[in-house]
């Protein structure tokens, strides 16, 4: 997924892209996911949720959900980045996948925001 974002920013398209992503604690299905940390505003990303019901426990079972996309650090670099998390049993509740899975991502993603990427292999390669 870190690649294909990569490739994105190659094509002559990348701005209409990007600035199609929903921006972490703004807008879209990101607008309620971190909105008050220091990460707010600068990751563009897009989520991804996969849930089916758990019938012998009588729960929703979060098979899969993926947040991937762009961080503009402090510094003002850019880097891309992808997190998952899958099988999570979860209370029988439609909020509940958004405030466990989706906040835990929300926060991964926000802490790119603070991270010093200068003497990183991923800062140069944009993984």
């Amino acid at each position: 997924m870190v690649h294909y974002l990569t490739y994105w920013t190659t094509r002559p398209d990348y701005e209409v892209f990007f600035k199609a992503l929903p921006i972490l604690g703004k807008d879209g299905t990101l607008a309620k996911i971190q909105p008050n940390s220091p990460g707010a505003g600068h990751v563009h990303a897009k989520t991804g949720t996969f849930g089916s019901e758990d019938k012998p426990e009588r729960k929703l079972m979060l098979n899969g959900k993926g947040l991937a996309g762009y961080v503009i650090t402090k510094d003002g670099k850019e880097t891309r980045f992808a997190a998952y998390v899958n099988h999570v049993s979860l209370a029988p509740d439609t909020d509940a996948a958004q405030q466990v899975a989706g906040q835990a991502l929300g926060e991964i993603a926000a802490a790119a925001y603070d991270a010093d990427l200068s003497n990183s292999a991923s800062a140069t390669s944009g993984e």
